[in-house]
């Protein structure tokens, strides 16, 4: 087993502790949340446990403590908070520093990157819940007028070398099925953990898919 399988396996390996942190998280560095921050965080969870369509901004508005009116200095509609909340997910990418391959056959900095993805995506999986639950209400925020606010798509460079790993014949066929087998593991945790994991503390979950993960990787890495 070489260095990095075992990395994998424990909980706080994550090559840089802020990488693995909520993308932005509300208070982080000491600081107090916003306003701005508490309204998203607070829709977070209501658009995740009820749905986008089910949350009014009068509920935001009282889980805040404040007026619905109050809101609308922060956020011109409820449509506004989720485009909001869709750019964090963007961002979750730009917190992944690990650079990409160069050649299809650099284990070490595929791994690195495995690594990295464990902890960002998995530290903000109720951002990835509330995305899965509302892909209808999402996937409208990429049509319209809205589409030119949504902004480009950033990191669509590691989204297309993830999904480069399925055709890549440069590959030998059995390393090829094994980083397929970890991508799908990952998001088969994420788009479970809601109904499956509920109950599951952050870092237990982490530290048992990064187990997992090294089980699909085995001690033929390379």
């Amino acid at each position: 087993m070489n260095s990095m399988a075992k990395q994998i396996v424990r909980a706080d390996s994550v090559v840089d502790a802020t990488s693995a942190r909520p993308v932005p998280s509300s208070g982080d560095a000491g600081t107090p949340p916003t306003t701005r921050d508490r309204i998203l965080d607070i829709a977070l969870d209501l658009f995740a446990r009820k749905g986008y369509t089910e949350t009014s901004l009068r509920e935001i508005a009282a889980e805040l403590g404040t007026s619905k009116a109050a809101l609308y200095y922060h956020f011109e509609s409820k449509q506004d908070i989720l485009l909001a909340l869709h750019r964090r997910m963007h961002h979750l990418m730009d917190a992944v520093q690990t650079p990409l391959p160069g050649t299809a056959d650099a284990t070490d900095s595929w791994e690195r990157l495995i690594d990295e993805l464990i902890g960002v995506l998995l530290r903000n999986r109720r951002l990835i819940e509330m995305h899965v639950r509302n892909r209808e209400a999402v996937a409208d925020l990429h049509r319209g007028a809205l589409l030119e606010r949504h902004g480009p798509v950033v990191r669509q460079d590691l989204e297309n070398y993830v999904l480069g790993l399925r055709t890549d014949t440069a590959l030998p066929l059995a390393q090829r099925i094994r980083r397929i087998a970890v991508v799908a593991t990952i998001g088969g945790v994420l788009l479970g953990a809601s109904a499956a994991f509920a109950d599951t503390l952050d870092a237990e979950l982490e530290a048992a898919l990064r187990a997992v993960i090294h089980d699909v990787l085995g001690d033929r890495i390379r």
